[in-house]
């Protein structure tokens, strides 16, 4: 029986006369496991009950129906994830029936819940079924959601000119606001060709490229907004990285050719305009945001980061001077998942009170924050899976039968949260969780269509999707 899955246009096609009841109702779950995919995309960053219900949708499907176990349980991306998620359970239970108290114990249960969602990006990459204008749309709707989100979550009576002076708080915190506006840029410019569709796609080209620009504003806008800096260094590293490989793809060159260049270039000198716009209108908080910790900065350079004080890098370098120390008291397992927020709360180190009077819940670096859960050797594991994620990636893309704006968009993605994440942590978090899903089960999803297609029973499915850069 074929094992991959169906288009979004027509029912998985059969192999045969499908009468029985086991026959309906594999196709109804292979219609959930489909609408689950798309219901996820749209919520991810909108609604979490809504993401959560199409989360369980597509995963409950997927068990269902998935019968190529064996040729899985080769691929080293999903035997790294699989390594990952029982050490994850093995590590919790450890921790919670050692736990020094319920508290502990509970935070031990919760927090290995909370990792082990990672590992449905499999799931999730199952159903995108390695097609690139499938993985496209799943992008642009989650874009288009956490757009929705923020809209909503403005108050538009109270809009005025000092609203575009102050950092967004709104439903994200403004570092992961940040991440996500700055990832939606580098999304909307790498598959800009198939957002705005062929030249002879009349009158919907033009209607696509004003959408294409209104979002690009929005997210340059937020971006700004969030006053993130690690944000803006990691978007500024990958946005250079993103030219570069679009130059030696070639891709200027074609953007200058075919029909009507003129308007081309229109849109590209409206674009300019529009960012040359925006950024004049905040270069003085910029300015002042870059400023504000440049004796912080000078202290730590002159190698004195015990005498770091300041409200974000001094609590940042106190943090991880204490989560270093923890991690070296346990380097290879760590103390446990979920236990950063416990060790922080009981270290009775008031220098980490961050200006609410609040204990800091994490230790604002993911390499740190994994050392201290999991030690080593969940770092081992993590960095693992990544490196052969982005290997099968580049295979496929070398391969061929890859359109070249994906592996961009994900290599460009995988450099700016890499960056991120060196001075921010969210990887337990919903929304977090749902980044994760979204484009490491895109990526990966284009992996494992070649690994099914490899089953003679199911290169006839591989075959009749070819790639297409669209959305």
């Amino acid at each position: 029986m074929n094992s991959f899955p169906p288009t979004d246009k027509s029912p998985w096609p059969p192999h045969g006369a499908r009468t029985d009841i086991l026959a309906g109702w594999r196709s109804w779950a292979e219609r959930g496991g489909l609408a689950g995919i798309y219901l996820f995309a749209l919520f991810a960053l909108l609604g979490t009950a809504p993401a959560s219900i199409g989360l369980a949708l597509f995963s409950l499907c997927f068990f269902l129906t998935f019968t190529q176990w064996s040729r899985l349980a080769r691929d080293p991306v999903a035997l790294v994830a699989l390594a990952f998620g029982l050490y994850v359970i093995g590590h919790g239970l450890a921790a919670a029936l050692t736990a020094p108290d319920p508290e502990w114990s509970e935070a031990a249960a919760e927090g290995a819940k909370d990792w082990l969602k990672l590992l449905l990006f499999i799931p999730f990459a199952y159903w995108a079924g390695g097609d690139p204008g499938r993985i496209r749309r799943l992008l642009l709707l989650a874009l288009l959601g956490f757009t929705l989100g923020t809209l909503l979550e403005i108050d538009w009576t109270a809009l005025n000119a000092a609203y575009f002076a102050e950092r967004y708080d709104g439903r994200l915190p403004a570092l992961a606001f940040g991440m996500f506006t700055g990832l939606g840029v580098l999304g909307l410019l790498a598959c800009r060709e198939a957002f705005w569709g062929p030249a002879t796609d009349r009158p919907w080209v033009w209607t696509r490229r004003l959408l294409w620009f209104l979002l690009m504003a929005a997210m340059l806008e937020g971006l700004l907004l969030s006053y993130a800096r690690g944000s803006w260094l990691a978007f500024l590293i990958a946005a250079l990285l993103l030219v570069f490989l679009e130059w030696r793809a070639g891709s200027f060159r074609q953007l200058m050719t075919g029909a009507r260049p003129g308007r081309k270039w229109f849109l590209i000198l409206l674009m300019m305009l529009t960012l040359a716009i925006l950024l004049g209108s905040q270069v003085e908080n910029i300015g002042q945001r870059l400023l504000t910790e440049r004796e912080a900065i000078a202290t730590l350079a002159s190698g004195e980061a015990t005498a770091v004080r300041s409200e974000s890098v001094g609590r940042r370098i106190q943090a991880w001077i204490l989560g270093t120390e923890l991690w070296t008291e346990k380097p290879w397992l760590g103390w446990g998942p979920g236990s950063s927020p416990l060790l922080l709360a009981r270290s009775e180190r008031t220098e980490l009170l961050d200006y609410r009077g609040v204990w800091m819940p994490h230790f604002h670096n993911t390499y740190l924050e994994i050392l201290v859960q999991f030690g080593a050797i969940g770092f081992i594991l993590l960095a693992a899976l990544l490196a052969f994620l982005a290997r099968g990636v580049r295979v496929r893309y070398r391969a061929g039968g890859v359109p070249g704006d994906l592996p961009r968009l994900f290599l460009v993605t995988l450099v700016f949260v890499l960056l991120w994440n060196f001075t921010n942590f969210r990887v337990p978090r919903h929304d977090w969780m749902a980044f994760w899903i979204l484009f490491a089960g895109g990526a990966y999803s284009l992996v494992l269509r070649k690994i099914i297609a490899a089953d003679p029973r199911t290169s006839q499915v591989d075959a009749g999707e070819a790639p297409g850069n669209k959305i």
